[in-house]
């Protein structure tokens, strides 16, 4: 095999699985139709804060500021752990829909 054809093939591979990507589709499936991504990308941008706001909290030094942080960080995490439950339907009914050629 030339190096051409490896390329060539390679090419073939990548354009086949590429739907499997998720770096390169996270903003486009954000803004489509389908409720699940735009949901997971919400809930994921939600952790990501809460994320960054724990990092704040080892570099402050105002305790009032710290208590205020993790009060925030709380609500987030329980906000969160409800929006979970129904990131789950959907997930569930997503998979219900999807047809037997793209399961496999």
């Amino acid at each position: 095999m030339s190096v051409i054809d490896i390329i060539f093939r390679v090419d073939q591979i990548c354009k086949k699985f590429d739907k499997y990507d998720v770096d390169k589709h996270r903003n486009l499936n954000a803004s489509g139709d389908d409720v699940f991504a735009r949901f997971y990308a919400s809930i994921e941008a939600d952790i990501e804060s809460a994320v960054h706001k724990s990092e704040m909290v080892l570099l402050e030094t105002n305790r009032a500021a710290v208590v205020a942080l993790n009060a925030e960080i709380r609500r987030t995490k329980a906000r969160l752990i409800e929006e979970v439950v129904k990131l789950q339907k959907l997930a569930n009914k997503k998979v219900t829909y999807l047809v037997r050629s793209d399961m496999i």
